[in-house]
């Protein structure tokens, strides 16, 4: 396609999120062509399309999300995505742990961003704490490797912002377009200790050659 592409009509007159669902779903982000075993009953693009409904309507859990895509007025989000049958809960617990959302958000922004979709002249590069679920395992247990009770996600770690505090969970590093659309351009998550700094270069080394200015 050439460089001067442009965003499909669904966006200017369709909410942003049916649009992006739309890009997404139409630009073949991911394949499921090396997979081995049996061919799942629901492409990964599409799981990923209800990952992104889940996100941006803050749906608390996989069941409320099932009983959500079963509504009548959501009927739009299901053509625009394809569905012909809503995956169960069990489904989506087990396609949701799996998917792998930095590879295809990293494919999804290099695809933007060559196919003139999104500007790129610049982007943004910036980090989210994400608290852990379950509870906290306080510092001073985790010096002494005491497991207070039971349900702590042990892979966690301690991170500090000055608009959250302290937080006991991980962190979400992510650069994004800054035009008029804005979409993620690549991701990629840690634990909440780990400095900006040390996750920059692997963020932004997929937008090299494509985005003239990072900051």
């Amino acid at each position: 396609m050439s460089k001067q592409m442009k965003i499909p009509s669904n966006i200017l007159f369709e909410s942003f999120l049916i649009g992006v669902l739309y890009l997404v779903g139409s630009l073949s982000l991911y394949e499921d062509i090396l997979r081995v075993g049996r061919p799942y009953v629901y492409p990964t693009i599409l799981m990923v399309q209800l990952y992104i409904i889940k996100s941006w309507m803050r749906v608390p859990s996989n069941n409320t999300l099932h009983y959500f895509l079963l509504m009548p007025q959501n009927d739009k989000l299901i053509r625009v995505c394809r569905l012909q049958q809503i995956p169960d809960r069990r489904t989506i617990d087990r396609r949701f742990q799996v998917l792998p959302i930095g590879t295809i958000i990293g494919t999804m922004g290099n695809m933007f961003v060559s196919e003139g979709i999104v500007d790129d002249e610049s982007t943004s590069v910036d980090s989210s704490l994400l608290k852990a679920k379950g509870p906290v395992w306080h510092k001073s247990d985790i010096k002494k490797n005491h497991l207070p009770i039971s349900g702590i996600d042990t892979d966690a770690k301690w991170g500090f912002s000055n608009s959250k505090g302290w937080i006991f969970g991980y962190k979400l590093h992510m650069s994004c377009s800054t035009g008029k659309l804005i979409v993620p351009l690549s991701a990629d998550l840690s634990t909440a200790n780990i400095h900006d700094g040390a996750m920059y270069c692997g963020i932004v080394e997929s937008l090299a050659g494509l985005v003239d200015n990072i900051w």
